[in-house]
């Protein structure tokens, strides 16, 4: 248990560090406390014409269980996605945290001509943190990662779960150490 405590604090301390601030940064943000308890509710989006959100939301699923994160799955219109405050049942918590995440699956075409190329799976994903009474953005970040798939083993979920475990690992260090075992 010591080590959870250990991995919470560190995570404290890193987690956003990629992340841009917003302008008028509210300082350091830390999503888990020093027993590595969230202390925001997450929304996600997912956006995709060519990956099954399905899939992908699952990855994120065993993200918020084993963090114990409260995630709700929405559409990217919803009004979690703006700077407002977050609904009064939620504020209990400091900080509201979105999620949009865009996989994508794709062959490329070969730029010299002949056909595509390998295919490949990547993201383009968005971080934003709120302030949960306010809805002032206080932190915000954008990631992106391409990984070209071996069609030779098989389904491509390994590697839409390995783009979702990429990006969880940019802002939850803690999470990306114990998923990698």
């Amino acid at each position: 248990m010591h080590r959870a405590k250990a991995l919470a604090v560190f995570l404290g301390t890193l987690l956003l560090h990629g992340c841009a601030s917003a302008p008028g940064d509210a300082g350091t943000v830390s999503l888990f406390d020093a027993d590595g308890a969230p202390r925001f509710h997450a929304y996600l989006a997912c956006v995709s014409k060519t990956v099954n959100c399905a899939i992908v939301e699952n990855a994120f699923d065993r993200w918020a269980e084993a963090r114990h994160v409260t995630l709700d799955a929405v559409p990217p219109e919803n009004e979690a996605f703006a700077a407002r405050p977050s609904p009064a049942a939620e504020r209990n918590l400091p900080y509201r945290v979105t999620l949009r995440y865009a996989p994508d699956l794709s062959a490329p075409d070969n730029p010299l001509g002949g056909g595509s190329m390998k295919p490949a799976n990547s993201y383009t994903a968005t971080i934003h943190v709120f302030d949960a009474v306010t809805g002032r953005l206080l932190k915000s970040g954008s990631y992106k990662d391409r990984q070209i798939i071996d069609a030779s083993q098989g389904s491509a979920n390994p590697y839409i779960d390995a783009g979702v475990r990429s990006f969880i690992g940019q802002v939850d260090r803690a999470y990306a150490k114990v998923a990698s075992r």
